[in-house]
């Protein structure tokens, strides 16, 4: 089973468990892995993801010390270590549909229960390797498109995303995880998150606008701008430091004046109404003139047919 072109590739393996640990380990190594660093200690795992460089992460989604959901969309983000696209497979003993779903919704790139065994290990990482998942980009969730068989997410726009395991695996480096094709992907995903947070504000606040001040009514308009606060927080956070760095002055207003709305409990005045119009309608046009104008920018189509030229 060992397959030496495994060698280059590194694990992160994480399991609290030391038999349980030990008889990962020996399978990864088994398959060919030339680096497999097994840690039973939350802090100690967070840290080697934080600065470690790593083709495959497989850990216990649930243990005593915590849950992999949070850190591992994290990784997603880019708020825990250097790449956002490494590849994951998460262990459960308990295969209920809510765990099973935590994992998935996480952005893991799949999901194994155990106790498993080394072939079904191996399997998982070949298909990791021969048939990743492009990854797709919606308002609150970047990974494996996988995702959508608990969701049942309408089909977005999916890329294909950088794979160092299986750059060094099949000895294709233009396939690798290097810092400028995470740029490159990181930027597209930040520029269709851009796009769908803009699209929701046009949708979301005409909707809004409708709602009268019955009840039932006020309830629905302050769950509606509850959301668009949230979204209006998340996309100030990703334009910091962007060409969409102006828009900020915008989302600034527009928060403004939804923290007046959700306030209030009676129809909204004419003023209320024409600038819950007019400051999406002013976020949408600003961000779409800046993805249109900015010559460096790469859309999701852009980097994946680069990316998927370079995997044939």
């Amino acid at each position: 089973m060992l397959d030496p072109r495994f060698s280059s590739a590194s694990v992160l393996l994480y399991d609290p468990q030391s038999s349980l640990r030990h008889n990962t380990r020996v399978a990864l190594l088994s398959l060919g892995f030339g680096t497999v660093e097994a840690v039973n200690d939350w802090a100690e795992f967070l840290e080697r993801a934080e600065k470690g460089n790593f083709d495959l992460v497989v850990g216990d989604l649930i243990s005593r010390e915590g849950s992999l959901q949070t850190i591992v969309r994290q990784m997603r983000q880019q708020e825990i270590g250097k790449n956002p696209f490494i590849n994951i497979i998460l262990t459960l003993w308990d295969t209920s549909r809510e765990h099973v779903y935590e994992g998935i919704q996480a952005g893991a790139d799949d999901i194994l229960s155990r106790p498993m065994s080394t072939n079904q290990l191996a399997d998982r990482v070949h298909g990791l390797v021969n048939a990743r998942k492009p990854f797709i980009v919606t308002e609150d969730y970047v990974g494996p498109e996988r995702r959508q068989i608990v969701r049942g997410l309408s089909q977005g726009s999916l890329m294909i995303v950088p794979n160092s395991l299986k750059a060094k695996v099949e000895n294709k480096p233009e396939l690798d995880a290097s810092p400028e094709n995470i740029e490159l992907a990181m930027t597209a995903i930040k520029d269709r998150r851009v796009s769908i947070f803009t699209e929701q504000f046009l949708r979301l606040s005409s909707k809004t606008v409708s709602m009268g001040a019955a009840l039932k009514e006020l309830d629905d308009r302050q769950a509606l701008i509850e959301k668009m606060i949230s979204m209006n927080e998340e996309l100030l956070r990703l334009i910091q430091g962007t060409e969409y760095i102006h828009v900020e002055t915008l989302c600034s207003a527009f928060h403004d004046v939804l923290g007046r709305v959700y306030k209030s409990a009676k129809e909204l005045t004419e003023q209320d109404k024409e600038l819950m119009f007019q400051i999406p309608f002013a976020i949408h046009t600003a961000c779409k003139e800046v993805r249109k104008s900015a010559s460096l920018a790469f859309d999701i189509e852009e980097v994946s047919t680069k990316l998927r030229r370079s995997a044939t």
